[in-house]
């Protein structure tokens, strides 16, 4: 008899049964086996075929199926889900993607035992995937998924993080909201009202105004989210609906808040107008509008007022301490402000040219006020990046610069968060890796909510050689950024590189460059060296290089701050072995 091939591939699972089988059958055995047989060939079966998957066997009371990917999988099981609503049996689902083994007749592997795991958790009528798969579907989806937190399960190493996908009666089920920079994940709770503040829009006639409207949307969502007694959706997630004209109910459904604020600036010479709303988006009425038209000097009593109206609507009680401090306090100084916002903007967008437009205005800030450790702290972070890039002329210089300013910071507030990134950045440069992640973690610490720091520890942990706290961080910063910038795929998928997760890494970073064409390839490339495959190293070195012209192996080696030296070399070789230029 011959050998069956063995085949190794990454592949999507779902994992599904009947929920009470045994009992159904000992109460009503003719009508469960009937019941099961229609949802089989009117559902089930068709919907498979439908998304590209198969089905691998039948467990009696259930089935296994695999799937070319998440989408098609998470796809198929709300189709099934939605289709099988009059079906008296109650399904439970379960989706993962992972590295499986195909013996020919079974498939194996922790990606099966992971999907069959979160099949147990399900509720009835429950669609629960993992987080892998939440952060390759949750930008794709017209759905809203429901934190679950993490789980310890049988004969799986580390713990799984667990998303449902929610349905009309579970999508306004007290999902966990994405927390603000402040706010740690044992701080919310279902009792706390939850809200996000969405961009507000310029109406100015100038462009240019638009990062006032981004700085009043900034400070909203950083004094609110001082306010021990209220759940505030982060900055990255709120921002991820910039220039969308999504509906009340949609936003807070995908970020899991109660309350929206909305609102629109209009600023001409010294004068701003400002319109906000707060919104109810289960029942989408409006529970607090108003206008306000004042001069720009009281831009930081309009911010005080909005917030403490907001504290009312939602009956939250400040204590003393918060009504003490509750605005947010970069800068007393409306000129410094007014720079340090814009400078915040264009912080955003990652390029030599923003940094160097950013960096100016942080400087012209810091001129109006040299007492803000905020001020001080987002310069550290423009020197470190553009030091490590060498965006500046004198590298050396710039490094010094980002100590100097995290330093300076630090000693006007030592819990400032963006000030520890900075040094964290610093240390990072200087191949001092676990200082980094020391800084890093304090950071963390401190902001725990701030998606971005979470991405950026992730990568200082990846560079020191410790790859699965790094898949941890990085998923961790995906899951509280909802709608997160393309480079968190990056970050992750040179963590499951260094781990030597290689499909996970492929997959991961495909998406990134289908994001933002270009990005990913190297690590791409690097990740089917490390597998062997000469043939798709060399196809995705072309591919970097139409899409990345001025690439080359020597520029892209100085940004890299391996902990191992070995390990730098290897990949140096892997470039150059794959036809990419010196």
């Amino acid at each position: 008899m011959a050998e069956r091939e063995i085949q190794r591939r990454l592949a999507a699972i779902l994992a599904a049964d009947i929920a009470g089988y045994t009992r159904l059958m000992e109460e009503d055995t003719d009508g469960t086996v009937a019941a099961w047989h229609t949802a089989r060939h009117e559902v089930i079966d068709p919907s498979i075929d439908h998304f590209g998957g198969r089905i691998v066997k039948h467990t009696g009371d259930g089935f296994l199926a695999e799937y070319p990917t998440a989408q098609d999988a998470v796809r198929s099981a709300i189709e099934m889900r939605d289709g099988l609503e009059a079906n008296p049996l109650d399904f439970r689902i379960g989706i993962n993607i992972g590295d499986i083994i195909d013996d020919g007749e079974d498939i194996h592997g922790e990606g099966v035992n992971v999907a069959a795991r979160l099949e147990g958790l399900a509720e009835p009528g429950a669609i629960y995937i993992s987080g892998e798969v939440h952060a390759l579907v949750r930008n794709r989806l017209d759905v809203a998924f429901v934190d679950r937190g993490e789980h310890e399960v049988k004969h799986v190493r580390h713990p799984v993080h667990v998303f449902a996908v929610a349905d009309a009666m579970t999508q306004n089920a007290a999902p966990v909201p994405v927390l603000s920079e402040n706010q740690s994940p044992t701080a919310t709770s279902d009792l706390k009202p939850s809200i996000v503040v969405l961009p507000f829009e310029n109406l100015s006639a100038d462009p240019e105004q638009e990062y006032f409207a981004d700085g009043i949307t900034e400070d909203l969502i950083t004094t609110l989210s001082q306010i021990g007694q209220m759940a505030v959706a982060g900055r990255n997630a709120a921002f991820g609906f910039k220039k969308q004209a999504i509906p009340a109910r949609e936003a807070g459904a995908q970020l899991g808040c109660r309350y929206v604020l909305t609102g629109s600036l209009r600023k001409a010479g010294e004068r701003v107008r400002i319109a906000v709303q707060l919104t109810d988006a289960q029942s989408e009425e409006q529970l607090w509008a108003s206008r306000y038209d004042k001069d720009l000097e009281d831009i930081f009593a309009i911010q005080d007022e909005i917030t403490l109206t907001i504290a009312t609507a939602l009956q939250v009680e400040l204590t003393e301490g918060e009504q003490a401090t509750l605005r947010y306090t970069t800068t007393e100084n409306v000129t410094a402000w007014t720079h340090f916002i814009k400078g915040l903007s264009l912080f955003r967008t990652v390029s030599a040219e923003t940094y160097r437009q950013a960096r100016r205005e942080f400087e012209q800030a810091m001129r109006h006020d040299q007492d803000s450790a905020q001020i001080h702290a987002m310069l550290s972070c423009v020197h470190a990046i553009e030091g490590r890039f060498y965006w500046t002329p004198d590298r050396e210089k710039s490094l010094r610069l980002a100590k100097q300013e995290a330093d300076a910071a630090l000693d006007i507030d030592p819990d400032n968060a963006d000030a520890w990134a900075g040094l964290g950045y610093w240390h990072m440069c200087h191949l001092r890796l676990e200082e980094s992640t020391d800084a890093y973690a304090t950071a963390v610490r401190l902001a725990p909510g701030h998606a971005d720091l979470r991405a950026l520890y992730a990568l200082s942990l990846t560079f020191a050689e410790r790859p699965e706290e790094a898949i941890r961080e990085a998923q961790a910063a995906m899951n509280l950024n909802p709608l997160d910038p393309g480079w968190y795929c990056g970050i992750l998928g040179h963590a499951f590189r260094y781990a030597g997760r290689y499909e996970d890494a492929i997959s991961i970073l495909l998406d990134y460059n289908r994001r933002s064409r270009g990005f990913g390839l190297v690590d791409i490339v690097l990740t089917y060296a490390d597998m062997g495959d000469t043939e798709k190293a060399t196809a995705y070195a072309d591919d970097l290089i139409d899409a990345r012209p001025e690439f080359t192996v020597a520029n892209w080696a100085m940004t890299q701050n391996c902990a191992d030296p070995a390990r730098l070399e290897r990949d140096i070789a892997s470039l150059r072995a794959a036809g990419l230029p010196e």
